[in-house]
């Protein structure tokens, strides 16, 4: 079958197929962002958004494990332990569940994991391989989700809970590492990190790690500013109060 002939094992990063997808991505939120009034006040495109993407996720996840069975591939990697399938798995939660307390936990790891894995992707088949769809697609989806939580659903969230998101990370992280050194394992990129940003910390030595983790914190700030805290400026705020005169 064509969405898994090996023949399209020849991705490369920036590449036209990889950009484009990154482009739809940013013309979807954009349209999210822009139409999120219309989209607030009609509870049956809500279901339906929530749901097909967080069952589409799941079924991808799952012909993705079914694939590499398939092929005699199956790994400890396997298990849902790195960021972005951890993000993914809990995305999915709360889309089918509405439940913006798990939401405030994973907010910043979904985005940060989506928002690194689309521009640094670590792929190796491109389209029309089922990978780079599954790759792409669920990266896509629980970070055009983010999006939706925050600017149609208008999920709540301050800045002690990217705190709280912070330390619960921490601890799995914790646990990850010593995991990863029993097993063999790179969950989170914490036994290695990919080829493609291995430089930007390598000046660190053996504390590249702690590098790592600041830089990830950091980026969980960025997106509060950005979601959270760069809304609340004047033109956002006059923008808001023209739709509600328009009501």
């Amino acid at each position: 079958m064509f969405l898994f002939d090996e023949k399209y094992r020849t991705f490369e990063m920036f590449s036209l197929s990889h950009l484009l997808v990154v482009l739809l991505v940013i013309a979807i939120i954009s349209l999210i962002i822009v139409f999120r009034k219309k989209l607030r006040n009609c509870s049956t495109i809500d279901i339906i958004f929530r749901k097909t993407i967080a069952i589409t996720m799941l079924i991808m996840e799952l012909v993705f494990i079914l694939w590499n069975l398939n092929k005699g591939d199956a790994s400890l990697d396997l298990l849902p332990f790195g960021l972005c399938a951890i993000s993914m798995y809990t995305t999915s939660i709360v889309l089918l569940t509405d439940n913006e307390k798990l939401f405030r936990v994973i907010f910043p790891w979904a985005v940060t994991g989506a928002v690194l894995s689309l521009i640094v992707a670590d792929l190796s088949y491109d389209f029309p391989h089922f990978r780079f769809f599954h790759y792409f697609g669920n990266h896509s989806f629980f970070l055009i989700a983010q999006v939706y939580l925050v600017f149609v659903k208008e999920y709540k969230m301050k800045y002690r809970h990217i705190l709280h998101s912070s330390g619960i990370l921490i601890f799995i992280a914790f646990i990850l590492y010593f995991l990863n050194k029993a097993l063999g394992t790179n969950y989170m990129f914490l036994a290695q990190l990919p080829a493609e940003v291995e430089g930007m910390f390598s000046w660190l030595g053996k504390l590249w790690v702690w590098g790592f983790g600041v830089a990830i914190f950091i980026l969980f700030n960025l997106w509060y500013l950005l979601f959270y805290k760069l809304p609340k400026a004047k033109w956002w705020k006059n923008q808001k109060a023209g739709e509600q005169l328009n009501q």
